[in-house]
């Protein structure tokens, strides 16, 4: 469209210009324009290759026929720079050059996406312009999403025109177009017809609902079909439909040559003109494709741009691709082809046009397709890979095998992120398949599914129901069934089904040298404690004796290990669990679990007090969690990040992210989700001195594990508020824990709060025994805590000066930890002891005053890693890693990079280890 099809969109002009003015100054930023067909996307970013002055503008389409072929939209956006692939690191441009078919696939996703940033990054000023993103191929859009939610300098801007349908792009800015004002639609009819009598006018009006296209389009033909007005009135027709029909008017009219070009263009449209034409060829020779080729032209449906093709308008290609019968449609793959049978490169492409051709079962396409799925797996183009096992299901004659390919679909669609489509492909499945070991594939893949987008309790059903089918045959696979379905049950808190599937699974005869004896008690244990059963102290010691010993050989069982062992206060084993996991997933590309690995990692950070490593683990696990749609990850994350701001005091953030952790909680019965908010919350009331709000919500958190790690705040709070009930009851499990687990930091908690729970002289004793544990392990937060509550009853009793000693340590601590509400306590009972304040202020450089993406990346180059190393471990451009540093280094007190060998930033965990 051109642009007097911007009547009306003021306000969308003005976002779009205001996106554009920054560029010049290295300003970045990406914007998805939603909107139905038609209604002016298209012609926003034509205003604003229009409007960009002095920038480099690369172009692409999504396309409808190729929204299953791997990269194909990023090959078309990148296609005028991919001269500049040896610029890049070698191991980005090998990953680049591997999506787009000119060399060998890397099977990292990673990778691809941070070729990508860089590629734009070091081309800017550049403006990249995405038009149908709904019809981006998965592959290309995670590309680009990645690069757009990482772009910080360069001057690159990202404009994607989408349906509104379409959610690939959540977490972008977006600008929504709805249809055109009355009065604006009326003044571009007027513009684009002025010759339009009054009741044509109004019948034009009516049909397009506001949609621009739709008018413009019927006000072309409109008088031409029937003068008088459109024919008689009748009940308004959808956009859509109506638009086809106006396209296909102008389509008609073409001579049949010009039509089945349209049509080969349509069903490929790389925008290859020799390729379509070639086609073209096999039915009309070179010189009936030529004229129509001409006439399609001429008629305006096409363009012509050196070697590519496009068509005017995407509405156009969608006219003719879906207005052409079924027939028609399969002779123009088929003709396409057999094109690309010789012509040197796209074989997977073939295969996928022999499989859009096929009108019945072809056993050998079936093949040939479920190759182009192992290969598209390989590149991690996961929802390709799904799309292509699914169509060689659909050719496969044998139910046997179409249940296999099925049930390979399902799986390739959770690793995609695709959960309602694996569990669509799942149900599929299940009636063809007889193998004891794929339905068990396929028991977990629904259960993954129901995990993120339904209930944990439905969740460990689904494991139940399996493990016991296979109990016999399989005993080992169902026991782990049987462990991750009590772990399942945790989530839920459904202590009652945790108990009978722990019963379940003790009776299994697990062979002797699989090694899940361990699992099999820990997970009665874990059982236990959620039914409250014997106490915290029993199970917790089950625990402990099988945290040792559990399968650790794969992934998901490291992982079900390490979050044991967190029950049990074990942080450094949890680490040594999870870590290599989550190093694996970056390695292999397996995003769908490493939020997961994250999670775990982020709250043994926490448990071990490295709160600035947490920091960091917990946002880059929230943002992938975003990223891949798992909802579930991404509210649990979101309670831990949650926790992490009630102590900073950031409370507008903290209430925004635990709110929205319960909601989610409450909504989907996963209990662990709103437990850890409900903690943030209560731990926020009482970092600022509110101790009666405090101890309603840490009374309120419903998880048994989550109560016991936030014992000492309820305990705390429940002294302050004189609720000495509440403060006792959790002091009996706080202690009852802190003899089970034997860790110091935990004990010296227990001493701490048994102190504040003590009247009289002996608090004392209990004070200066924490102290001396604090002192001999690093909990920094836990010790300024208990030096504070320490400095604070030393103050009541008379005693300043030993009071000041405790209450400095805690402000010097509190400020180091960026911890703003307990510094304001720690530093008003110095003021109320008449004592002198440390100098140490909280604007002293510090490594808490960094973002987490500052954090990680100071960290490696202070390791002594290169800009270049840091972007390709961090998944970031060596331009957006060089501004982190820039941003960094006044915060540190420092100005070059050889000084930061002289900080401390702790370790670099979780972040990809130089």
């Amino acid at each position: 469209m051109r642009g007097a099809s911007l009547t009306g969109r003021v306000r969308e002009r003005q976002v779009v210009d205001g996106l554009l003015a920054g560029m010049a100054d290295g300003g970045c930023g990406a914007l998805i324009i939603r909107g139905g067909p038609g209604i002016g996307k298209t012609a926003l970013l034509e205003h604003a290759r229009d409007a960009a002055q002095d920038v480099r503008l690369l172009w692409a389409n999504g396309v409808e026929s190729e929204a299953e072929l791997p990269f194909a939209g990023l090959h078309q956006l990148l296609q005028p720079v991919m001269h500049r692939l040896k610029e890049l690191p070698r191991t980005q441009a090998a990953a680049l050059r591997g999506a787009m078919g000119l060399g060998p696939a890397t099977g990292d996703r990673f990778l691809v996406g941070l070729a990508v940033l860089t590629l734009l990054a070091g081309s800017g000023p550049v403006l990249c312009l995405i038009d149908d993103a709904q019809w981006l191929d998965r592959s290309s859009a995670d590309a680009l999403i990645f690069a757009s939610r990482r772009l910080t300098v360069g001057g690159v801007v990202l404009l994607f025109a989408a349906r509104d349908d379409w959610a690939a792009l959540a977490g972008l800015d977006e600008l929504r177009l709805t249809g055109l004002e009355p009065a604006a639609a009326e003044a571009l009819l007027r513009e684009r017809a002025p010759g339009l009598a009054p009741q044509l006018r109004e019948r034009i009006m009516n049909e397009a609902l506001g949609n621009p296209l739709a008018l413009i389009e019927f006000a072309k033909t409109a008088g031409a079909a029937d003068p008088q007005g459109l024919g008689a009135p009748q009940a308004p027709l959808p956009v859509t439909r109506k638009l086809h029909e106006t396209f296909h008017r102008q389509v008609d009219a073409l001579p049949e040559a010009a039509r089945r070009l349209l049509l080969l263009a349509a069903a490929d449209d790389t925008g290859d003109l020799e390729l379509v034409l070639r086609a073209a060829e096999l039915a009309d020779g070179q010189a009936g494709a030529e004229r129509a080729l001409e006439s399609a032209e001429t008629a305006g449906l096409i363009r012509i741009d050196g070697g590519l093709l496009a068509f005017r308008h995407p509405l156009v290609r969608s006219a003719v691709y879906q207005g052409a019968p079924f027939t028609r449609r399969c002779a123009a793959h088929r003709a396409l082809a057999d094109v690309l049978l010789t012509y040197g490169e796209g074989a997977d492409r073939r295969v996928w046009h022999l499989a859009l051709a096929a009108t019945r079962s072809d056993d050998a396409i079936g093949a040939a397709l479920e190759g182009v799925a192992h290969r598209a797996g390989g590149r991690t183009g996961y929802a390709t890979a799904a799309a292509a096992y699914e169509r060689a299901a659909h050719l496969t004659a044998d139910r046997r095998q179409r249940g296999l390919r099925l049930s390979y679909a399902a799986e390739a669609a959770v690793q995609s992120g695709q959960l309602g489509q694996a569990r669509d492909l799942a149900r599929r499945a299940e009636p063809l398949t007889h193998d004891p070991a794929r339905l068990a594939g396929l028991a977990r893949v629904r259960a993954a599914v129901e995990f993120e987008l339904g209930f944990p309790s439905d969740a460990g059903e689904v494991l139940v129901k399996s493990a016991e089918s296979i109990e016999r045959t399989d005993p080992e696979r169902a026991a782990l069934m049987l462990a991750h379905s009590i772990r399942t049950f945790s989530f839920s808190g459904d202590a009652g089904r945790a108990h009978d599937a722990a019963q379940r699974l003790s009776l299994i005869d697990v062979p002797p040298g699989s090694g899940l004896t361990p699992l099999v008690r820990a997970m009665r244990a874990m059982a236990d404690l959620l039914a409250g059963r014997a106490g915290v102290g029993t199970p917790i010691h089950e625990l402990i004796a099988a945290a040792h010993h559990l399968p650790a050989h794969r992934p998901a069982e490291r992982l079900l290990a390490a979050s044991l062992a967190l029950i049990t206060a074990q942080d450094t084993i949890a680490l040594e669990l999870a870590e290599p996991v989550a190093e694996h997933a970056r390695t292999h590309g397996m995003v769908g679990m490493l939020p997961h690995a994250l999670e775990i990692i982020t709250e043994a950070q926490l448990l071990a007090g490295r709160h600035l490593d947490a920091l960091t683990s917990a946002t880059e696990g929230y943002d992938l969690g975003r990223d891949t749609g798992q909802l579930h990850r991404l509210a649990h994350l979101g309670g831990l990040l949650a926790w992490l701001t009630a102590i900073s005091g950031d409370q507008e953030r903290c209430r925004m992210l635990a709110e929205a952790g319960i909601r989610y909680g409450n909504d989907h019965g996963v209990v662990p989700a709103g437990a850890l908010s409900t903690w943030a919350l209560g731990l926020l009331e009482l970092g600022m001195g509110r101790a009666a709000h405090a101890v309603s919500h840490l009374e309120s958190t419903r998880h048994p594990i989550v109560a016991v790690w936030c014992a000492a705040d309820l305990i705390e709070a429940g002294v302050r508020a004189n609720r000495t009930e509440a403060a006792e009851r959790s002091l009996r499990t706080l202690m009852e824990w802190s003899r089970a687990v034997r860790r110091p930091w935990v004990s010296a908690m227990a001493l701490r709060c048994r102190a504040m729970t003590t009247s009289g002289g002996d608090a004392g004793q209990y004070f200066e025994a924490a102290i001396e544990l604090h002192e001999r392990c690093a909990q920094p937060y836990q010790h300024a805590r208990t030096c504070l509550a320490y400095g604070e009853w030393l103050r009541r009793r008379r005693s300043r000066a030993r009071a000041g000693i405790q209450l400095r340590t805690a402000l010097r601590i509190f400020e180091d930890l960026g911890a703003r509400p307990w510094a304001d306590r720690a530093r008003a009972e110095l003021d109320a002891a008449g004592e002198a304040r440390p100098g140490h202020g909280t604007d002293a450089a510090s490594p808490h005053r960094l973002t987490p993406q500052e954090l990680q990346v100071v960290r490696l180059a202070a390791a002594g890693l290169s800009n270049r190393d840091i972007a390709r471990q961090l998944f970031l451009s060596p331009k957006t890693v060089a501004q982190h540093l820039y941003k960094a280094y006044p915060k540190l007190g420092i100005t070059s990079r050889t000084q930061l060998d002289h900080l401390d930033f702790g370790t670099p965990a979780a972040t990809g280890r130089p």
